[in-house]
């Protein structure tokens, strides 16, 4: 997709009630494990936004349709109560499992004399990304086999402490899937969607930042149809009862998430994921802010609109994404208008990634959420082994400028590589180069990035 503003062309690559809580909850659960494809594994795997993925053997590269943990069942009778691991239990009545993981960044910038004018003289940095507490479990009386998971997590982009992903998951097979009550993801966009340790990037797409939060109160409903390679996810959040909420403020959110997966091979690894994504949200006392920083948490916010009317919010954004194998190419690209009596304003943005696993490994995707999962090396080096190693490119573009509100326009290309020593720790390093149109200024920056992240 072409974007053309002024003289200065840029291109950017294109691309549900409380009701079902209480049915669904009393109700029991004789049509569980139907909901795979013919030949598929039981479900294992976690793809919660907060929990870490399993640490045992390599993801597979398709066939992961589950919704949470510990899923198998004891071969023999297990004891009245035990300790697993430190950091687990299992009892009669309920199960309880403790996760952590952090993030460090390190940046240092080279700026123009523009891009000092516009946001100051970075300089160097370093802070922590990401610290969070994660908890998960079962009931394991409860014929349904309803889980639940809870996280705490110190933001360092906010510098808060934030509740995470909190709350019940209940399998729902007669209609096709899981539906989630409490605090979670939207399910908007795929790289939104997407746990922050599995993106292959260093930070999500700023467009995304600056529109989506990243977690909301309420009801999702996850399903999956796999004859007709269907996936989806709809929801509704109702954040008025809640304080704790997560930036930009929105007092009810209505979201649609679609996707299609023409083609889709455990043999190959080949995988066609075509989505779309709709959003309609009411923002809090009729206000809005688009607001983002470079893909650096470091730096500070280069795009900024400031505060402005707006009484709803639209989205819509297609995704696409191939993957054959270690290869991956994929593009999102999205569309805001924001309604008011003092007038209306159209935004937009997105970008495109390609990766490649010099090692050989195939990222996981998730038929349940519809998204990527993290990438799982074959052997680790802690027993003799490489690791995984991936090479990114990635180019975004945002354009947060409309009529009287102008936050700026910026676009950013980034060679990444990651290299993933274990299945919980992963060491990313980056570069940069950015251009940011604001203030009358046209300013670049070069972004030398790196992160160090462990969980267990």
């Amino acid at each position: 997709m072409t974007l053309a503003r002024d003289n200065n062309t840029r291109i950017a690559a294109g691309l549900v009630s409380a009701a079902l809580f209480a049915a669904f909850m009393l109700s029991p659960n004789p049509a569980r494990g139907q909901l795979l494809s013919p030949g598929a594994p039981a479900p294992a795997a976690t793809p919660s936004s907060d929990a870490p993925p399993p640490s045992m053997e390599p993801q597979p590269p398709v066939d992961d349709d589950s919704i949470e943990a510990a899923e198998s069942d004891q071969p023999n009778t297990p004891p009245k109560r035990r300790l697993v691991k430190w950091n687990e239990y299992e009892g009669p009545n309920f199960t309880f499992k403790l996760g952590m993981n952090a993030m460090y960044d390190v940046a240092t910038y080279s700026q123009d004399d523009k891009s000092k004018e516009q946001v100051g003289d970075l300089g160097d940095s370093g802070k922590w990304r990401d610290f969070r507490l994660v908890a998960s479990g079962k009931f394991p009386k409860n014929k349904r086999g309803i889980t639940w998971k809870a996280g705490y997590m110190y933001d360092g982009v906010s510098e808060k402490w934030l509740v995470r992903e909190t709350g019940f998951v209940i399998p729902t097979p007669e209609i096709w899937g899981y539906v989630f009550v409490g605090r979670t993801k939207e399910g908007f966009s795929m790289l939104k969607h997407m746990t922050g340790i599995s993106i292959w990037g260093l930070e999500r797409f700023p467009i995304l930042d600056a529109t989506i939060p990243i977690m909301a109160d309420g009801i999702r409903w996850m399903g999956y149809l796999p004859k007709a390679g269907f996936v989806w996810n709809l929801g509704y959040f109702n954040e008025t009862m809640v304080g704790s909420r997560h930036y930009p403020y929105y007092d009810h959110q209505y979201v649609a998430r679609a996707a299609w997966l023409p083609y889709l091979s455990e043999k190959t690894g080949k995988l066609l994921h075509l989505g779309l994504n709709l959003r309609y949200g009411d923002p809090t006392d009729n206000k809005t802010q688009l607001k983002s920083k470079p893909e650096s948490t470091t730096a500070p916010n280069y795009l900024d609109t400031g505060v402005f009317a707006a009484r709803h919010t639209e989205m819509i954004g297609p995704e696409v994404y191939y993957r054959d194998g270690p290869f991956m190419v994929g593009s999102e690209y999205y569309w805001i208008r924001t309604l008011s009596e003092q007038g209306d304003h159209s935004f937009q943005g997105g970008g495109v990634t390609a990766t490649y696993v010099l090692t050989g490994e195939t990222r996981g995707y998730n038929t349940r959420g519809g998204t990527m999962g993290f990438l799982n090396p074959r052997r680790s080096v802690f027993e003799g082994g490489t690791g995984a190693i991936e090479a990114v490119l990635t180019f975004t573009y945002t354009d947060t400028d409309s009529g009287s509100v102008q936050g700026g326009r910026l676009w950013r290309i980034s060679p990444i590589l990651g290299w993933y020593l274990s299945d919980g720790l992963r060491w990313t390093v980056g570069y940069g180069y950015g251009e940011l149109d604001r203030f009358g200024k046209r300013g670049a920056t070069q972004f030398y990035q790196s992160r160090l992240h462990f969980m267990f």
